[in-house]
């Protein structure tokens, strides 16, 4: 029996927040006549037409718009385009105002690509799979901690304007296709979730297992060398991002990390 409950901490959650509109217009009003040099004063047909491409880049869904690509899908004029860049450019700005029980931390967001499209992250671990900030290395963050006995433990996220929908899953979890969210808040409205903490502890000799024995896996062991970690909302990405790369001959860019095609 354990006794040194005074001593037990819990991992807080992770939040990962998705705008329900995720396209500034103004910002994608720049982004076409930068990239297309299209206005729509010049062309409003051929001006929608890549407004939609944008839309669908940063509002993809594994689950339900994927066959809208199909469309654009021999348009030299959408090719050899960063879509992660291009998601990020036209995503509003990140108006947040977060309060922490811990008023000695901060919260930082890591813009994410997820297999729902971009959404915001934080205290989330496995982050760094879905970062779209490629050309900056990733610095893992100390994670929250709520204390066995602590009865302030919370974080209160107000979303200003927008309406978001959030996803509260493990700091060692993902948002992938089939999650669910844990709500959707829109202006003006309040969502006040408790979460009850349960912790699972194996025997230390059940590692020694071979996975198909113990029927499951270790965080540190690796799915690929672009994913040196393992949890089931990864081994789902892993397996749907190499299926594509089987079956289309490429990664989509909404998988941020996986094999290189051969």
């Amino acid at each position: 029996m354990q006794r040194d409950y005074r001593d037990w901490w819990t991992n807080f959650p992770a939040v990962t927040a998705c705008f329900a509109e995720r396209v500034q217009e103004d910002k994608a009003r720049e982004a076409i006549e930068s990239i297309w040099n299209i206005t729509e004063d010049v062309d409003s047909e051929k001006f929608q037409y890549y407004m939609d491409f944008i839309n669908l880049v940063a509002d993809v869904s594994f689950r339900d718009n994927l066959q809208n690509f199909w469309k654009y899908q021999n348009d030299e004029t959408v090719k050899e385009i960063d879509l992660l860049q291009l998601a990020l450019s036209v995503h509003p700005a990140f108006l947040f105002k977060v309060t922490l029980s811990h008023h000695d931390r901060k919260v930082r967001w890591h813009p994410v690509m997820t297999e729902v499209g971009m959404c915001l992250t934080f205290n989330s671990h496995y982050a760094e799979y879905q970062h779209m900030l490629q050309d900056v290395d990733w610095v893992p963050e100390e994670l929250l901690k709520c204390h066995y006995h602590s009865g302030q433990c919370y974080v209160r996220i107000d979303s200003m304007s927008k309406a978001v929908r959030y996803f509260i899953h493990s700091p060692f979890e993902i948002s992938t296709a089939i999650s669910n969210p844990t709500g959707e808040v829109s202006p003006g409205e309040e969502l006040i979730i408790d979460f009850k903490a349960v912790e699972i502890q194996a025997d230390e000799s059940i590692k020694s297992l071979r996975p198909v024995q113990r029927r499951c896996h270790y965080p540190d062991e690796w799915l690929s060398k672009s994913i040196k970690a393992y949890s089931f909302s990864l081994c789902q990405m892993h397996c749907r991002s190499r299926m594509a790369v089987m079956f289309c001959g490429c990664r989509p860019y909404f998988h941020v990390k996986g094999g290189k095609v051969t």
